[in-house]
């Protein structure tokens, strides 16, 4: 896997830093234990001078989990992309999380995502876990990750295309969702109070 990305660790913040914001730190709490990529996990942030610039996190950027608070590890290894940045101006990611970005030409960040939601990898990085009340996932996990990959990367093209479109319809799917539930909730009180009346529309 080193041969085609890059491993980028998140930022170490402090608690005292944890607060309200328009920047939203992911964490683990991103991650569904049945898989997908939680917008409820994000926590506002004020971070320090001490963030650095690659650790912040833009639309589609693969971010693995490297620490795991369920002892059946059930989200350390899972790898999930930014979705979505729900409303927030900015997104870093924590130290429980690596980035992933692709390297070389033709391997896309969508590409990235797919080879590493595989179950094999997910099998992999089990081997590579430690700990016991916390969960550790070994910094080795992801560039020792050993895939078969053509010498050349124009062939991977056609696929690349097809997880890119299916990556993207699902964060417009996550936007539209949560557009209607904020309508939902900005309408449902006006109807409840009658201050809106819909008894006239015919539908």
């Amino acid at each position: 896997m080193s041969d085609i990305a890059e491993f980028i660790s998140g930022y170490s913040y402090k608690g005292t830093e944890l607060t309200d914001s328009t920047i939203a730190m992911a964490t683990i709490k991103n991650f569904d234990r049945k898989g997908g990529f939680k917008l409820d996990g994000y926590k506002e942030i004020i971070p320090s001078s001490k963030l650095k610039e690659s650790q912040h996190a833009e639309l589609f950027d693969t971010l693995v989990a490297h620490t795991d608070l369920t002892q059946n590890a059930e989200v350390i290894g899972n790898a999930e992309p930014v979705m979505s940045k729900s409303g927030y101006d900015d997104i870093v990611f924590s130290m429980d999380l690596v980035k992933v970005l692709p390297k070389k030409d033709g391997v896309s960040k969508y590409l990235i995502t797919a080879i590493l939601q595989d179950k094999k990898f997910k099998a992999h990085c089990l081997g590579y876990v430690n700990g016991t009340t916390v969960l550790h996932l070994s910094k080795k996990a992801l560039p020792e990750y050993k895939l078969f990959l053509p010498s050349d990367f124009s062939t991977l093209k056609p696929l690349d295309e097809v997880v890119t479109a299916l990556y993207k319809q699902v964060s417009s799917n996550i936007s539209e969702n949560t557009y209607l539930e904020e309508l939902r909730e900005s309408l449902l009180p006006k109807l409840m109070s009658g201050e809106l009346d819909v008894s006239d529309i015919e539908i």
